[in-house]
């Protein structure tokens, strides 16, 4: 599987990715403000325009969102105090922090306070 390029090549001055085939940051590919978003990015670095893509709005889709949505209606419980009366939840929770220890998602869970 090929992976997504960045939107302008390094030393390109005539070529740029857009739309699905690019990628950029904190967005959620396959919609319309990625693909709008990837080309204003292109648009701004090939003719040297200092102006800032807007910021990424969160849809049902982020991840950051998904995590606040699991945070709030679990009466704001992380969790661990929402696994703490099922041991096989408790356990399966236990595996699942091990593995993510010191990575991204470990950083995510406890922004959003679930850690």
């Amino acid at each position: 599987m090929v992976s997504n390029k960045i939107v302008v090549p390094h030393q390109s001055c005539n070529l740029a990715f857009i739309g699905n085939f690019a990628e950029t940051e904190r967005d959620t590919v396959f919609t319309t403000e990625y693909s709008v978003r990837t080309a204003m990015e292109a648009v701004y670095q090939l003719l040297n325009i200092d102006r800032g893509v807007p910021e990424v709005v969160g849809t049902p889709f982020d991840i950051r969102v998904l995590m606040d949505a699991v945070y709030q209606l679990n009466d704001r419980q992380d969790l661990q105090e929402i696994t703490e009366h099922n041991p096989i939840q408790k356990l399966a929770l236990s595996g699942f922090l091990k593995k993510i220890k010191g990575t991204y998602i470990e950083t995510l869970l406890k922004d959003h306070h679930l850690l």
